[in-house]
């Protein structure tokens, strides 16, 4: 038997092109930015954005809240039930590969990304306080893969994207050339368990196959729980 993955992000690869599209950070300057932004799609981190709105998409890369020590899921669904995006089977379309992995990278450069991977035109940063500006290091490294504009409209991240400005008008968005998207689903395997494991909520015994991001199940290969079929 062969349990099937969430959806894959190579789905969502271009599906907004030429929109507006705003990523809601965490900081405390998240609800005076809002007010000033005019977009299209909206991108939750974390809950943060869809306490205050509504949200299209939620990007989360905890399995687990780390306050609150609750499962990320649950911890979501309070506030909405816009599709979420991550690394994780129980996601709505499951991140198989991102910039720098296997880093694993703070919500919010990744839905800055992701951001950008479904055609923002421009990509809006609001509420990214960056822990008073301690944090930006990641941002940086990401500054390559960011592909289109991108605009933010206060904080410290003004330092390496342009400040937002509602009236501000963009011509025609052409996709990047050469965008792999096939590669950005790249990394579901198929594997068989080899001890008793639990995974997606239930036991599964020995001998039963399934499908997996090769992420998820890292550590299950490494111990001989599970292997490798294809």
């Amino acid at each position: 038997m062969i349990s099937a993955c969430a959806r894959g992000f190579g789905e969502l690869i271009m599906a907004h092109k030429g929109q507006r599209i705003c990523v809601m950070g965490g900081g405390p300057n998240l609800a005076s930015d809002l007010e000033r932004v005019q977009a299209d799609i909206w991108i939750s981190v974390n809950e943060h954005g869809a306490r205050l709105r509504k949200a299209d998409y939620v990007v989360a890369m905890d399995n687990t809240h780390t306050r609150l020590q609750t499962h990320m899921e649950k911890h979501l669904r309070q506030y909405t039930n816009a599709p979420i995006i991550g690394p994780w089977h129980w996601d709505d379309f499951q991140l198989m590969r991102w910039p720098l992995q296997p880093k694993f990278l703070l919500s919010g450069v990744i839905a800055s990304w992701v951001a950008t991977m479904m055609g923002s035109h421009p990509a809006i940063l609001a509420g990214f306080d960056c822990y008073g500006g301690a944090q930006t290091n990641q941002h940086r490294e990401y500054l390559p893969h960011l592909v289109g504009q991108v605009r933010v409209v206060s904080g410290p991240l003004t330092q390496f994207y342009k400040t937002y400005e509602a009236a501000e008008t963009f011509g025609e968005y052409v996709p990047p050339v050469g965008l792999d998207i096939e590669g950005l689903s790249d990394g579901e395997i198929v594997v068989r368990v080899l001890k008793n494991f639990e995974f997606r909520g239930r036991e599964w015994p020995p001998g039963t196959m399934m499908r997996a991001s090769r992420y998820e199940v890292r550590r299950q290969i490494k111990h001989k729980s599970l292997e490798v079929v294809e």
